[in-house]
């Protein structure tokens, strides 16, 4: 298949997935590479236009495409995309943010954390994003590519100082990262969050610690890298339920989070009431 053609049918959604145009982008890794750097600059410089273009996906076949080629020059393109202020990043690239970004960002970085640490420190950067980069981080530890210790050491820097005093999501994703690592170290600044009520005890609470604590260093590490390298955009994507029909005419019955990203699934509105009833925004509730 020509380069060509491959970007006319990975361009926009047509309901069913290109597996054909997606294989054939695989296999000719090297003549699409520069195609797919291209569109994601495109996104990173101006994400609001993707968001608004009715259908547009080559940038989400792109990301992915990038990671499992291990692309570093896709690296800066995500960090600058993903640091955007605001809800954008979930209109331009829709569940794949809590999904797979940390996966993305893993396989892209080259083991140059720094920008992912900048992410997590920087306050306008989308609570979910900064989530992510927590996540990646634990998933480089978890296939030996970062020191266990160093993280380790970040992650207590989180907690002393480099991060906000101020409760929320975020300091529950961190809580959870150490317990990915195994928070052995962390005990007691995991114990003062919780003393000074910064962490969300509906999100994750002192059981999930101790749980963490007694099934041990290894079992933590093992558990903590779920999903494993993206290394096939195609078993990666095709079970998108944008791509399905029985999901499709589900996804007619509630809104989606997302315009130009290709959805997986329908959802409530990530600024809606919970449909639970407990009057909390659905990305506060039932969305986590």
């Amino acid at each position: 298949m020509k380069i060509q053609d491959i970007k006319t049918q990975l361009e926009t959604y047509e309901r069913t997935f290109p597996e054909a145009a997606v294989r054939a982008a695989m296999a000719q890794r090297e003549a699409m590479t520069p195609l797919l750097l291209e569109c994601l600059q495109a996104t990173a410089d101006d994400p609001h236009r993707v968001a608004q273009t009715e259908g547009a996906m080559l940038h989400l076949y792109a990301m992915y495409l990038l990671a499992q080629f291990r692309e570093r020059a896709a690296y800066p393109m995500l960090v600058k995309l993903f640091s955007t202020p605001g809800e954008v990043c979930f209109d331009v690239a829709g569940d794949l943010v809590t999904e797979d970004l940390d996966r993305i960002l893993a396989a892209v970085c080259g083991g140059d954390v720094d920008p992912i640490k900048g992410m997590i420190e920087n306050r306008e950067v989308n609570e979910y994003v900064r989530s992510t980069c927590l996540r990646a981080l634990v998933l480089l530890v978890a296939r030996g590519e970062l020191e266990r210790a160093s993280v380790v050491a970040y992650f207590r820097s989180l907690f002393n100082g480099k991060l906000e005093r101020e409760g929320g999501f975020l300091w529950g994703s961190l809580v959870v990262a150490c317990c990915d690592l195994y928070p052995e170290e962390l005990l007691p600044d995991i114990e003062r969050a919780f003393e000074e009520n910064l962490v969300d005890t509906l999100f994750i609470g002192r059981d999930s610690v101790e749980r963490a604590m007694s099934e041990g260093k290894e079992q933590a590490l093992r558990s903590a890298d779920r999903k494993g390298p993206l290394e096939d955009t195609v078993s990666e994507m095709r079970w998108w339920a944008c791509f399905r029909e029985d999901d499709r005419k589900a996804a007619h019955q509630a809104p989606t989070i997302a315009h130009g990203a290709g959805v997986k699934a329908a959802k409530v509105g990530r600024n809606e009431p919970c449909p639970c009833g407990s009057g909390q925004k659905f990305k506060k509730c039932c969305g986590r």
